[in-house]
């Protein structure tokens, strides 16, 4: 990055960049998922009425998105869940996460994904979804339980997530051979549900296709992807 850059930038992030302290970092084992539990001072949490996305500077000039779930408004904390798989800045920097931490976000915005009413809500995604289906079964609190599959990579996430998530949300093992969202989409009776699918981008995209083929599924589709 050339120097006229640098100084556009530094000068952005002076006027817009927010703080947050890390209360808490509980790693799975093995450590490549995060839970990060955030206190962000000033941040009005209930109004939020759609799943929300905060960009995260993770290292010089370098953001991410994560999305902030198992809010509290009154505390004002909240936990993001952080898959770290795959190398790069933002694995770098959960990785080195230790609690009194200061991080720094550009700020939180909503997203296209909010519970909807008088509809059975299904979600498919991977491990790099689990936040963002939190955050859809927090604001779905009242209005209907949502329900699905995510796949993980690494059976022993799989059973952390069960043991500490009490969700409708099934984890299954991926499968190198086929798509396992699929194959658990196979086995699944459809009609008019609302879908969410979350995670890997090209994975979102073949799921979609799968079901506009279902000749028993006439509801809607949302989608968000995350990665490449």
């Amino acid at each position: 990055m050339n120097i006229i850059k640098k100084k556009v930038l530094s000068i952005f992030e002076s006027r817009v960049l927010k703080q947050g302290c890390v209360l808490d970092v509980r790693a799975w084992n093995p450590a490549t998922f995060f839970e990060v539990d955030l206190h962000l001072p000033g941040v009005d949490m209930e109004k939020w009425t759609s799943v929300q996305h905060m960009k995260v500077k993770v290292s010089e000039y370098t953001y991410r998105d994560y999305t902030p779930a198992l809010w509290d408004a009154e505390t004002e904390t909240c936990t993001l869940c952080i898959s770290s798989d795959h190398q790069g800045p933002g694995s770098e920097w959960v990785s080195s996460l230790k609690k009194g931490d200061v991080i720094s976000y550009v700020g939180i915005g909503g997203t296209f994904h909010k519970p909807v009413a008088d509809s059975r809500l299904l979600c498919l995604g991977d491990s790099s979804s689990i936040g963002h289906f939190l955050a859809l079964k927090q604001l779905a609190l009242g209005i209907g339980e949502i329900y699905g599959a995510i796949s993980f990579n690494m059976e022993s996430h799989a059973r952390e997530f069960s043991e500490y998530f009490d969700t409708y949300l099934q984890p299954i093992e991926e499968n190198k051979k086929d798509i396992s969202l699929i194959s658990w989409l196979n086995e699944q009776e459809l009609s008019n549900e609302t879908i969410y699918i979350a995670g890997h981008s090209p994975t979102a995209m073949q799921l979609r296709r799968h079901l506009k083929q279902r000749s028993d599924f006439n509801g809607s589709i949302k989608l968000q992807g995350f990665w490449q």
